[in-house]
Order: structure tokens, then C-alpha cells, then sequence
């Protein structure tokens, strides 16, 4: 193979929904484990029987440029709207805010297909708050104090202790008899890909020392300290890859002592290509995953020892992730 013969123009548009598809609904749970959202927000307008006006909304965000998986979520629920989330950030969302939609719709969804992160648990009194809404509670100033003290230890009011025994008991977090923490805790391929899509990066670090090239390629993901069995899940579904920084996985006081986020690292490429082959990226991640993919190819080829090789090494990666048009 000629290095030229990798120069392919990988021309997507992801500002639209893909034509004649549907998303699996385990693609839904892991968007929303990396993307989304459930929020509840309790506001006093001075009017009605308590004064207090209570809203919900389920949400994805993406960037502007990837909004077609939006547009594929709403075309699979049937319900809710793609809109402008912030202006400043380019960012859009998926959001339903419809009581009814979100009772009859939303929630039946994440009950079948349960979020694997500590996200769980704002579903859970995002969904306990729904109910009380539905029973007409709200209304009365007994049901916004439930609700209120629902939203004390909710999202950022969330401690890092339920977040961390969550993750741990549902994923199942396990020593094998070597030693090595492992999840008990199935994932299915289909999560794992859209999960992969709102959280990972692909990385292709290249050095120059002493006429000496060094060319490492890898995928990474990175989680707050306090969900490190999901990172340990992946490495557990992958068979392969680490963990930065190391400690006891299990020790809460080291967890909390390690840096605010953990990483998993995955440089088995052979590995990585046959799984995203398989289950290719929806947004428009994948084109970096296919520049990565190039310079991965051209390393087996050894064009990192030739002078063609290493400019257009530098010129692939000085076009991906943050620094892609």
C-alpha cells in the first residue's frame, strides 16, 4: 500500500440525521451517560396555589457540528425537540420537557436500558420527582417541599460517596485472584460505542529526540475519580488497556485523593479498529478516529522513518480533534 493511496477525503456531514436508520436504544443510555442530563428546576412566579412553578427536562447536548445524532434521538423517541443550548459554546440539545413525555416516554426507556454512571441516580430523582408531579402533589406546598429536599443531593448536590458505592455495586466492581480489579458487570457493544462517541479522544503522540521518531497511538477516556468503575468496565469489556493514575480502586480515600479525573488507555489499535469498524462513531468524532486510523497505518508501513511519512504524519494530526475546520 502507498502512503498516498491513505489520503482519503472523509467528507461527512453530521449536522443531519443519517437516512433510514434508527438508533439502537442502547445507543440512547450511552449518549446520555457521556452527553446528557436530567434536570428539575423550582422557580417562585408569585402566582397558582404554592407560588412555585416546577419544571423537568431529560437532555443531550452535542456540538452544533454533530447535531444529526440529535435529530436521530428525537426521530427514536417520537417526541421533544432539538434547540439551541448555548449560543457561546456552539452547542445544541435534545430535550423533552413535556410531563407527559417524559413519564410515559422518557422514563420507561432509562427503567429497561439503566445508565451505567452515577448519572443513575439523577434519573432516579429525576423520575421520583415526576411522580410526584404526576400524582398533581406539586400543587401544594408539601409536595414542593419533597421536592426540594430531592434537589438538595442532586446532580452537583450529589456526594462523591453515593456516586462512588453506586458505580461500584452496579458494575460490580471485583479482585481477580491475581489482584487486578475487574467489573462483573456486562456492557453491551452498542452502549459501549456511543459512550465512546461523547467521552473518548483518539491520541497519536509523536516525538522527535536525537534523529529518533516515536510514534504511540491510543484511545483514551477520561472520568471523574468518583465513577472509576465505568473506566474499569471498559477495560474489563476491551480485555486490555490501564488505568492512570494507579492506586486501590476500591478505597474510597484513595479514590477521592486521586486526581479529580481518571483515565483508561487503550493502545491495542488492532483492537480498537475491529471494535469501531464494527460499531463505526456517529458524530463527527469519527473523523478523527479516521485520521487516527491513518497515521496507525502509516506506522505499520514505516513511513514515520521517512521524511513524506513524517510531514504528512504532522499535517493529519495537526487537523484532528480540537484543531479540525
Amino acid at each position: 500500500m502507498e502512503i498516498k493511496n491513505l489520503l482519503i477525503d472523509y467528507e461527512q456531514n453530521f449536522t443531519k440525521p443519517r437516512l433510514n436508520s434508527r438508533l439502537h436504544p442502547w445507543q440512547i443510555t450511552g449518549f446520555t451517560d457521556g452527553e446528557g442530563g436530567f434536570n428539575c428546576s423550582i422557580s417562585y412566579i408569585g402566582s397558582g396555589i404554592t407560588g412555585y412553578s416546577v419544571k423537568l427536562e431529560y437532555k443531550v447536548t452535542q456540538k452544533e457540528h454533530s447535531q444529526g445524532i440529535l435529530h436521530e434521538i428525537k426521530n427514536y423517541f417520537k417526541c421533544g425537540s432539538v434547540v439551541i443550548d448555548n449560543r457561546e459554546t456552539n452547542t445544541i440539545k435534545y430535550r423533552v420537557g413535556s410531563l407527559d413525555d417524559i413519564f410515559k416516554i422518557i422514563i420507561p426507556h432509562f427503567i429497561n436500558y439503566p445508565l451505567k454512571t452515577s448519572k443513575y441516580l439523577n434519573f432516579k430523582d429525576f423520575k421520583e420527582i415526576a411522580m410526584i408531579m404526576e400524582k398533581k402533589e406539586h400543587l401544594k406546598m408539601e409536595g414542593i417541599n419533597k421536592i426540594k429536599t430531592i434537589l438538595l443531593k442532586m446532580n452537583t448536590n450529589r456526594s462523591f460517596e453515593d456516586k462512588f458505592y453506586h458505580c461500584n455495586s452496579y458494575l460490580n466492581l471485583s479482585l481477580n485472584n491475581v489482584g487486578e480489579f475487574y467489573t462483573g458487570h456486562v456492557l453491551d457493544p452498542y452502549w459501549v460505542q456511543s459512550f465512546l462517541d461523547g467521552e473518548s479522544t483518539f491520541y497519536n503522540y509523536f516525538s522527535e529526540k536525537e534523529d529518533k521518531i516515536i510514534l504511540d497511538s491510543s484511545l483514551e477516556l477520561g472520568q471523574n475519580s468518583h465513577d472509576i468503575s465505568v473506566l474499569i468496565a471498559l477495560k474489563t469489556f476491551f480485555n486490555g488497556g490501564y488505568l492512570k493514575p494507579k492506586y486501590d480502586y476500591g478505597n474510597i480515600l484513595e479514590c477521592k485523593n486521586s486526581r479529580s479525573v481518571n483515565r483508561y488507555i487503550l493502545r491495542d489499535t488492532d483492537k480498537i479498529i475491529e471494535f469501531l469498524t464494527k460499531y463505526p462513531l456517529l458524530t463527527r468524532k469519527y473523523l478523527d478516529y479516521m485520521d487516527w486510523k491513518k497515521i496507525v497505518e502509516l506506522k505499520k508501513l514505516k513511513a514515520h522513518k521517512t521524511t513524506e511519512g513524517i510531514a504528512l504524519i504532522k499535517e493529519i494530526r495537526s487537523k484532528m480533534n480540537s484543531n479540525r475546520e
